[in-house]
């Protein structure tokens, strides 16, 4: 018998079979991508003429982290940058028939700066501090109306 077979760690079926095991030492390596290089990345996998498979596989990445990055990318996530659409301004609606709003003007008492106090009807008040838009405070008081 051989020394394998007497210390009971082989067989007869892996004689002649050469057996190898890679011991690993150390803390797990995980790479880390910057911003600029999953950009890069990304930008490459979505480039003419081009794939995203074929881009993850030079780049030794999972397709999945590749979907992982783009979401992050349209979400604003990865950049910081948050996409937004730009809408029309909403028809400004008049003020409904009935009572005004009581309207108090104090221009620069002391060392404070101009304020207006608006009091509707219903009995919301709203009180705005320094240079206020004529337009814009129409449309503060139709929404709050």
């Amino acid at each position: 018998m051989d020394d394998a077979a007497e210390s009971g760690l082989g067989s007869g079926r892996t004689r002649g079979r050469e057996v190898r095991a890679e011991v690993l030492t150390g803390a797990e390596r995980r790479r880390r991508w910057s911003t600029e290089e999953k950009l890069r990345i990304l930008a490459q996998g979505v480039a003419p003429n081009s794939s995203a498979s074929l881009t993850c596989r030079m780049h030794g990445i999972s397709s999945g982290q590749s979907y992982t990055w783009r979401k992050q990318f349209r979400t604003g996530e990865l950049t910081g940058f948050v996409p937004v659409s730009v809408m029309p301004d909403p028809p400004v609606a008049a003020l409904p028939a009935g009572e005004p709003p009581s309207v108090v003007d104090r221009r620069f008492e002391g060392n404070e700066p101009a304020s207006i106090e608006v009091e509707l009807p219903s009995g919301i008040k709203l009180r705005l501090t320094g240079a206020v838009d004529a337009a814009a405070l129409r449309q503060v008081i139709s929404a709050l109306a």
